[in-house]
Formats: structure tokens, sequence, C-alpha cells
């Protein structure tokens, strides 16, 4: 079934009946200026034939002037007198020419509508004829002779005075029917015009009601324009003009610049801190309640400025304020503190009391600068007030830009890198010094960027856990060193370090028994390292997941040992199965008695509690004598071997081996490279 049409606006429809209306018109009016001029047409015609040679005058005359020759014969009959000869003479040379004119077209279209007529004209005409002669010389015929010339004209005079008659009478009738038809075309001429006007009229009023819908259209469009530009230059949560808005006031202040009056802007960026788990907590609801009561307030903070320019809401938590800086960037340096303070007070939000941070950046640039690169510059000094611990204002600094450029390309990047496979493993083996054999590797990821080089895995773990990618990279890591563990000698196990995130999933069992079975590395010969933070909350669901993975064969071990808090309790909540001991207390065994004596504690209290000990970090040969007197013999650190790719870990592993062997024979050991 097809989706119903969404209804026209008011003025779609009126638009579209006024057309419909209009060509209806418009062939109406066609049709009766199409009617009209045949009229026209028709009407002259009918004049042109009412004014044709008319019948009834020429057939009236001749029957006139065959009366008049008539009389004057008679009279000659009567008088003989010359004046009467004279007048009999002319009346026959008039009758004459009567004949000459009854051969016009006109009167021979008469003529010719009843043949008889025209028999009887010619007939008359050819006696005439015969008797012109006579007639013409009246005044030498005697009384017998004139009475038989005027028994022999007796039957002219008779056809023309017919024939006259007749013409008369259809000239009549002609003329009868022309004014009936000359009525009947006034009339419809009549109605036509009244038409005509009335079409008119009606267009004329549909005109008049369309130019009021369209006005009413143009106003209508004009406040839908002047809303649809608001709704593009302001947040429609908070009111408060956006980054759009942001561009064009730059532009403005530009041009104020090139007028002179402003020098420099500077562009406060600031951000709510933990915005995000208000949102978590307690719902976007109460999140956007809070951001509108954050743009009331900064709106209010800044109306009392006097070199404010702008307030906005760039996008999330992050709003921007303009500031006039031409008297110094240290007074708006002080006014971003004064809003920075002003958002960090509490808010009435979720029926009580709200108490959230601010953090913010600054940057100063000419008004003629980039808008988009000095608000890109103000985020940077924002982040590096985040990254220092918030709730403070940073004033950008130009030599951040490119470590701030080049975390955002790692970032944007880092997705694809895990996916193609640039990020893997690396394997740092573990020496037992007193057999001298490798007991173990630790897997290291290792990025290669084809631009960046050699990234650190401090640099890109964190941005990883910020972005969301940690699972994934996790993940991909966990899968290769298992993959590549496969390839190791049977007794060499492999360790892989277990993020919080990663071990805080509900699916972190299953998802490492995936691996294991996708593998087919047995669990026996995987080591998971975690650190001490995963007690710090919800110690009980920890501890379940910890034994449940123990339970598979999966060795746990608690990397970073001693850094944390009550580390010692950890011992009494979990059978672990090895500790590592952080290199912070590795690196001064060899000048720090305090030092050594907490390494051996550690290592006996270890032993005692049947759990195998390893000291992270061993850079010197100091070191490992120093170890090795406290009763701690597995190590791992430069000083035995440096990270290597998976073809090179043979070489490594040889390397090691002559490392602790040379320790035997007190020959020093080569320096190792400390490259990531």
């Amino acid at each position: 079934m097809s989706p119903a049409r969404p209804d026209l606006p008011p003025i779609c429809r009126v638009t579209g009946i006024f057309n419909v209306l209009a060509a209806l018109m418009t062939i109406a009016l066609l049709i009766i200026i199409a009617v009209h001029a045949n009229l026209v047409t028709e009407t002259e015609r009918t004049m042109q034939r009412s004014s044709r040679y008319d019948s009834a005058w020429v057939g009236a005359a001749g029957r006139i002037e065959i009366l008049n020759l008539q009389k004057a014969l008679a009279g000659f009959a009567l008088s003989r007198s010359e004046e009467d000869a004279d007048q009999v003479v002319l009346f026959t040379e008039i009758l004459a020419n009567r004949f000459s004119i009854y051969r016009a077209p006109g009167f021979q279209a008469f003529l010719d509508a009843k043949p008889r007529r025209r028999q009887l004209l010619v007939e008359a005409e050819s006696r005439f004829a015969m008797a012109r002669p006579q007639l013409a010389a009246v005044r030498d015929l005697n009384a017998a002779a004139l009475a038989a010339l005027g028994a022999e004209l007796e039957r002219v005079f008779a056809a023309v005075d017919r024939v006259g008659a007749e013409g008369q009478a259809d000239s009549v009738n002609e003329a009868a029917q022309i004014r009936a038809e000359m009525r009947a075309r006034q009339t419809l001429q009549t109605w036509l015009v009244s038409g005509l006007f009335g079409s008119i009229a009606l267009l004329l009023a549909m005109s008049t009601v369309q130019n009021r819908f369209l006005r009413s259209a143009t106003r209508s469009a004009q406040r839908s324009a002047m809303d649809f530009s608001y709704l593009a230059h302001h947040d429609s949560l908070t009111g408060l003009p956006n980054r759009m808005a942001f561009t064009d006031a730059f532009a403005r202040a530009a041009a104020a610049c090139s007028e002179g009056r402003t020098r420099k802007i500077a562009v406060l960026a600031l951000d709510l801190d933990g915005f995000k788990n208000i949102n978590d907590r307690l719902g976007h609801g109460v999140g956007d309640a809070l951001l509108r009561q954050v743009a009331e307030r900064l709106a209010g903070c800044c109306a009392a400025f006097d070199n404010c320019m702008l307030t906005a809401r760039v996008g999330g938590d992050e709003f921007v304020v303009m500031l006039d800086a031409s008297d110094g960037a240290q007074d708006v340096l002080a006014q971003a503190e004064q809003l920075r303070a002003a958002l960090s007070e509490s808010y009435v939000a979720a029926g009580g009391s709200l108490l959230v941070g601010a953090s913010g950046g600054i940057a100063v640039s000419d008004a003629d600068g980039d808008p988009d690169a000095l608000l890109v510059n103000a985020d940077i000094a924002l982040a590096q007030a985040k990254l220092s611990g918030k709730g403070r204002v940073v004033a950008f600094d130009p030599a951040t830009r490119e470590a701030f450029l080049r975390r955002a390309l790692i970032e944007a990047e880092l997705g694809e890198a895990i996916a193609t496979g640039q990020i893997v493993p690396h394997y740092q083996i573990k020496m037992d010094v007193g057999s001298g054999r490798v007991c173990g590797v630790e897997a290291l990821a290792r990025w290669t960027h084809p631009t960046l080089g050699a990234i650190s895995t401090a640099e890109f773990t964190p941005i990883a856990e910020g972005s969301g990618l940690i699972l994934s990279l996790g993940r991909s890591i966990l899968e290769r060193a298992c993959r590549d563990a496969r390839s190791f000698p049977e007794g060499i196990g492999v360790a892989v370090n277990l993020s919080a995130i990663q071990f805080m999933r509900d699916d972190v069992v299953d998802a490492i028994e995936q691996v294991l079975r996708a593998t087919g590395l047995p669990a026996h010969r995987l080591t998971l390292e975690v650190t001490e933070t995963l007690m710090l909350s919800e110690s009980e669901r920890a501890i379940d997941t910890l034994t449940r993975l123990r339970d598979m064969g999966v060795a746990i071990a608690l990397d970073d040992f001693g850094t944390g808090y009550s580390a010692l309790s950890y011992l009494r909540q979990f059978p672990w199965d090895e500790l590592k001991i952080d290199r912070s207390f590795i690196v001064e065994m060899e000048t720090d008695a305090r030092a050594r004596a907490i390494v051996g504690s550690i290592t006996a209290m270890a032993h005692e509690l049947g759990i195998d000990v390893t000291a992270e970090g061993v850079e010197t040969r100091g070191q490992v004598e120093a170890l090795r007197a406290v009763g701690c013999e597995t190590l791992q650190g430069y000083f035995l071997g440096r990270p290597v790719a998976v073809a090179d870990l043979p070489w490594a592993m040889l390397e090691g081996v002559a490392a602790v062997a040379r320790i035997g024979s007190g020959v020093a050991a080569p320096a190792q490279s400390r490259s990531a």
C-alpha cells in the first residue's frame, strides 16, 4: 500500500485551484473571442449581401418607366402634338437603358433564381427591340399603326411589370431574413460580450483573492525565513547562538577590525567536568535541564562584561565566549576564571542540588584570523586543562598544538590500525636466573605508524581507552598472542595484559574462552595480567570473574604490585598465581636498603603463600644480583632482552640465556636498547 501523500499547505491548494480556474477562463475567453470574430465576419457578409444591387428598386423603376411610356404613347395618340412625341421618344430611350440595367450581375442573380423570369424578360426585350424603331418615328405613324404598336407593347409592358413586382417581393423577403439574422447575431453578441465582461470580472476577482493569499504567503514565508534563520544560528536546547553564529560574529569582528575598532579577539571554550556521568547516572532529561541552567547562568555573567561579543553553545556540554581582547590577555584570563568559577557553583536538578565542575581553554588571535583555527586552539587549551587536573582555565600554548594534532591523528587512525593489523604484539622474555632458562614471555602491543613511526604503548593505550577502542585492541592482541604462542616451546607460556575496561565486561570470561578455542592454545599456557585498580570497586564481582578464569586453567598475575592501595589485602582475597613487583622498587635496590627490604619482604611473603614472584624493569647487573640476594630469581627487563617481534623471539631467548650465563661467569652483559 502506497504511503499517504502529505497534505499541501493552503497557499499551494489555493494556487492550484486558481491555476485550474485561470486555465478554464482563458479557454472560455478564447472560445468567446473566436465565436465573436466569426459573428463579425458573418455580419459583414450579411451587410455586403444587403448592400448589393436591390432587385426591388430595379424592378420598381422598370415598372414606373413602363407606365411613363404608356402614358406618353396614349397622350400622343390623343394630341398628336410634337411635345408628346418627344415624350414617347424620351421614355423609349429610358426603357431601353433599363433593359441594359437588367443585365447587371445583381439583377441577373435574381433572374436566375427562376428561369421563367429570364424567359419573360428576354421575350419582352426582343419585342421592345422590334418596336423601338417605330417608337423613335412615332410622328410618322397613323392611328392604325399607332394602335397596332400599342397592342404589341402591351406584352412587353406586362412582362416588365410582372418581373418588377416579383423583384420587389423577393427583396422584401430577403430584407426580412437579413433582419432576423442580424437580430439573432446581435442577441448572441450581447451574450458573448456579457460573458466576456463577466469572465474578466471573475478573473479580476480571482486575481484579487490570489494576490491576498500571495501577500499572506509572503508574510508567512518571511516569518518562516526568520524562524529558519534563528534556528540555523541558535541552539535548540538552550537558545544560545551556535557554531554558525560564532563564525558570523567573528566575521563581523573582522570587519570591525578593518575599521580599527577591534585588534584582538579571545575565545574561551568552557566544558563541564563529569557531565557524561550525570547523563548516564541521572538521565538525559536531567542533563538537558542542567545545560539550560548553565546557558542561562553563562549568558547572565557575560552580560556584565562590556567586552563580551558572543556567548554560544557549540555542542554537547561545550560553550564558547568571544571577548574583545584589545585591552590585553590578562584581563580576559581573569574574566575567563570568573566564568569558570560561576559555572562551578551548584545547580538545582533532579529534585535537589547538583554540583559540577568546569574547565576552560582560552585562545587569543587577531580579528582577521581564522575563526575555526581559533576555536580549535581554544579546544586544545581546554583539553590541556582537563589533562592537567580539570577545574581550571588554561591559555593556549602554540607548543601544545602539535601534540594535540598528533593525538587527534592517532585517535583518528587507531581504529583502522587495529582492523588492519598494524598494531601487533612484541614479546619480552622472563628468565629464571637460578636455572638460566626462559620461563615465559609477555605480549606488549607495538604500533609502527606509516608517518609517525613507532608510537609508544603509553601514548596510544589511553587514547584507545578514551575512544572506546580498548576492547577491540585488547581482543586483537590477545588473539594474536595466543596464536603466536602455539609455536613457542611447550614449557613457555604467554602473558597478556587485561585492561580494566575489558575485565569489567560481563562477557569477558566467554570472550577469553572463545579466543582459546579459536586459536587452539591450552588455557594453562596463558597468563592474564591485571592491576590492583580492578579491586578498588566492585571487588566481589572482580574476584568472581578472576575465579572463573582461574577455573578455566588460565593463570592470573597481579601486575604493578605495590603501587596501589591496600595491596596486601588483595593477596588474602584471591589466590594469585603470580605477583609482578613494580619497577619503581627495582630501580633503587642497588642504592636503597629500604627498597631491598621491601622487595625481600614481598618475595618471602609471596613464596610463603605459594605465589610466584617476577621483578619487572630489571636493567642492570647490580639489580639482578640484588634481586637474587633477596630470593627473587624470575626477572624481566631490558637487561635480559627488549620486546621483539615473534620472528626475532628465538634470538631474544638465546641472548637472554647468554646474559644470565655471563652473570655467572662474571662477564658484563651488553647494554640493551630501551626503544619502545
